[in-house]
């Protein structure tokens, strides 16, 4: 639960208004508003076809709406391209996971952004595993950052997404159906 203190006089860390988004013969998205400050948990309900995935597709840069404004931290802001998603902290983990699945799970959090070593070209192996590391513990996920992802179940899958978005210091997480493939006690370890 939200502190009321934290939130007097300080505006939301994402604000959408009125966004709506139209495709050749289908409304997608009319007039949606949405308030997410700090530390908040969300969940966007709705039937197939309600908006939901154009919604995250809005927000991570890879669709753009026709109308409404987005706005983070109280001013406003283009989101055009995933990159500007990345470069507010925003993450979008959608259901088919975007894995290398016969590469380990560190070349996979760090993919294309992995740590240079003292020769052009070449990783700094120690430190990409330290770093994956780092990030898994932050989320309280114990496996070898070496071990291919193609070995690991769904929810470990998941778990890598996850550190693959935090390791680009994501401050807005969105997941798409995040517990669809999931047992309940994977869900519970989930959230």
């Amino acid at each position: 639960m939200m502190d009321v203190q934290d939130s007097i006089g300080s505006a939301p860390k994402l604000e959408l208004r009125g966004i709506t988004k139209t495709f050749p013969g289908v409304r997608a998205l009319t007039d949606v508003s949405l308030a997410i400050w700090a530390k908040e948990t969300h969940m966007l309900l709705g039937e197939n076809g309600a908006g939901k995935s154009t919604l995250m597709k809005v927000l991570c840069g890879a669709v753009s709406a026709d109308s409404g404004e987005i706005l983070y931290g109280g001013r406003p802001v283009q989101i055009a391209s995933p990159a500007d998603a990345r470069k507010l902290g925003i993450a979008v983990i959608f259901q088919e996971f975007s894995l290398v699945p016969h590469l380990d799970v560190a070349h996979n959090v760090f993919l294309g952004r992995a740590p240079p070593g003292r020769i052009p070209g070449i990783t700094d192996h120690s430190r990409l595993y330290a770093e994956t590391r780092r990030v898994l513990e932050i989320i309280g996920f114990d496996v070898d950052p070496r071990e291919n992802v193609h070995r690991l179940g769904v929810a470990h899958q998941q778990m890598v997404e996850i550190a693959k978005a935090l390791s680009q210091d994501a401050r807005i997480l969105v997941m798409d159906e995040p517990t669809a493939a999931l047992s309940d006690r994977e869900s519970e370890r989930l959230f």
